[in-house]
């Protein structure tokens, strides 16, 4: 009896010891607390709005912000659920429409009332949840280099061309967001049985499925492919930071998909007022704008874009629909694309 008391002491004091040390991570040795964001790499990334952020934040919020990375949305959703709230992740940046389901049924988050949001139009649809905030959006196409290919393509089944035999960077929809957005563009131009039928075909045109965004458009930019699916906005980019004004963004006649990035905050939050805080800022002018030169995305809130090269960046038709999927719809399209896979290695 005395050595089972011993025992419980002994395990009473090591959970209390635990929690102690729990709480001191998130305080700083001087005393501040420190606001952890859970993001994607191109986020909280040297080149990414992330530090920007930081910085514009750590100079009222009397805190500390550290950055907790997932190399892209879908590993960062997995990262959470194993271990968020052991690592004490008070917001969550850069889900998209197909996580925010999953999202909610692996994890409880605080709901946001941020009052009216002047947004742009395509947005607001992206508003109706109340526990996840858009930030950011963008339509999502094939990019190409100037001259180098002889028939560019101008609608889906063009990528079937020879010439692109094994020269497409696309990304794996099981991990990347831009991923899943290719297969649901593919599943709604087409229809579910017939855009399987063509990613059946599609398989010899790709170069390989890289598990992020990042991945798949460096094997572009280093010339090991032709083509890559990416954002509209990409050819910006290169002209801007690059002074390039090689690369075009393609206006496919089926109509694009438009990606939506949100923020939210877990309900295991330690710091939910600094995290409130933080979206705030996420959505304030000067947020907008770093958001949207860092991340080369369109800003959600009305004006940013103003007089900037944003807003020359021509128009593209896309998909009016927003649908946020059931998690067993998108496990069930993954599951039919791993087969299609399976059955091209095979």
């Amino acid at each position: 009896m005395k050595n089972f008391i011993i025992f419980i002491i002994v395990v009473f004091l090591g959970l209390f010891f635990a929690v102690l040390n729990r709480t001191d991570q998130s305080v700083t040795s001087s005393g501040m607390p420190t606001l952890r964001v859970f993001g994607y790499s191109s986020f909280t990334g040297r080149w990414g709005p992330g530090p920007l952020l930081k910085e514009q934040f750590e100079k009222t919020c009397k805190c500390k912000v550290e950055f907790i990375e997932g190399s892209d949305s879908g590993i960062l959703l997995q990262r959470l659920k194993i271990e968020g709230e052991s690592l004490g992740a008070d917001i969550v940046v850069g889900l998209d429409q197909f996580d925010l389901s999953k999202a909610m049924s692996e994890q409880q988050w605080r709901k946001l009332s941020l009052g009216n949001l002047d947004v742009y139009d395509t947005v607001k649809p992206a508003l109706a949840n109340s526990y996840f905030i858009p930030y950011d959006w963008g339509a999502l196409t094939f990019v190409v280099r100037r001259g180098e290919l002889i028939h560019v393509p101008a609608k889906m089944d063009d990528l079937l061309d020879p010439e692109l035999t094994k020269k497409i960077s696309l990304q794996d929809p099981r991990t990347s967001s831009p991923g899943m957005q290719f297969l649901y563009w593919v599943v709604s131009s087409k229809g579910e049985e017939e855009g399987f039928k063509f990613l059946q075909k599609l398989m010899p045109q790709v170069h390989s499925f890289s598990p992020n965004w990042s991945a798949a458009y460096g094997l572009f930019t280093n010339k090991q492919t032709k083509t890559a699916y990416s954002y509209v906005t990409s050819p910006l980019y290169h002209e801007i930071e690059e002074k390039k004004k090689d690369y075009m963004a393609l206006p496919m006649a089926e109509p694009l998909p438009v990606q939506f990035e949100f923020v939210g905050i877990p309900e295991f939050c330690r710091h939910c007022d600094l995290a409130e805080k933080f979206v705030n800022l996420m959505l304030s002018k000067e947020g907008q704008k770093a958001i949207m030169e860092k991340n080369y995305m369109f800003p959600v809130m009305k004006g940013v874009s103003d007089g900037t090269p944003f807003a020359d960046v021509p128009e593209f038709k896309t998909i009016q629909k927003f649908e946020i999927l059931s998690t067993s719809e998108v496990d069930r399209l993954l599951k039919r694309w791993t087969e299609v896979r399976r059955g091209e290695l095979n």
